[in-house]
């Protein structure tokens, strides 16, 4: 059973975004994203604007939020050019009072039995006792950890979803999700920080491969 990524995304928080000027013109011409990205999706307000590229890149921008994010799983994480992206943006933007920054990680491993993924966790992680009789099948296990570091936190989430669409194969999953989180406020700090994307996904791929030893990432 393969361990699937499915999203990568990253978020930059702030006392005062300015949505309005998110828009396809001023990300090519400031040199944020390739010249060659074409918008697909265009949505541009006072309280929040978003982009849709053909490429796979979502950007949103809310007044407290930054939010970039990259699904398409033949290419993430590793060559992914949202770290870029973002790194660019805030630098472009330097008089934003930031306030902290996230890298987000989702996957799955993929079941075609339902009832194994809904037993998978409580099976693995649980022992036996009267908790898994108080409905009408076991319930849905969801297990968080949250590791403290010097200057981040970081939060995994495990739980369990009944279908993973598009793919009909797949009847059931056991989602993870990491959130590396560091409340930075200097624009160098930031731009280290997601720059150090590659040790925080090892590190997660660390602790998969720990935790459940028949499954790498």
């Amino acid at each position: 059973m393969k361990f699937i990524l499915d999203n990568f995304s990253i978020v930059i928080l702030a006392e005062s975004h300015n949505p309005s000027i998110l828009n396809p013109d001023f990300l090519k011409n400031e040199g944020i994203v390739d010249p060659s990205f074409t918008a697909t999706n265009i949505f541009c307000t006072q309280p929040v604007s978003q982009i849709a590229y053909q490429e796979g890149i979502i950007i949103t921008t809310e007044f407290e939020k930054l939010q970039l994010v990259d699904a398409v799983s033949s290419r993430i994480p590793f060559d992914s050019p949202i770290p870029d992206i973002a790194t660019k943006y805030v630098r472009k933007l330097p008089f934003v009072r930031y306030k902290a920054v996230g890298l987000n990680f989702t996957g799955h491993y993929g079941f075609t039995d339902p009832k194994a993924a809904i037993n998978y966790l409580p099976n693995f992680f649980l022992k036996e006792g009267k908790w898994s009789s108080y409905g009408a099948g076991m319930p849905m296990i969801g297990i968080k950890f949250t590791y403290s570091f010097p200057t981040y936190k970081c939060l995994i989430s495990v739980d369990t979803a009944e279908t993973i669409p598009p793919d009909q194969t797949e009847k059931g999953a056991v989602i993870v999700t990491a959130n590396y989180h560091s409340d930075l406020n200097n624009l160098d700090d930031i731009a280290a920080f997601i720059d150090d994307w590659k040790k925080h996904y090892n590190h997660l791929g660390k602790i998969i491969d720990d935790t459940f030893p028949e499954k790498k990432l």
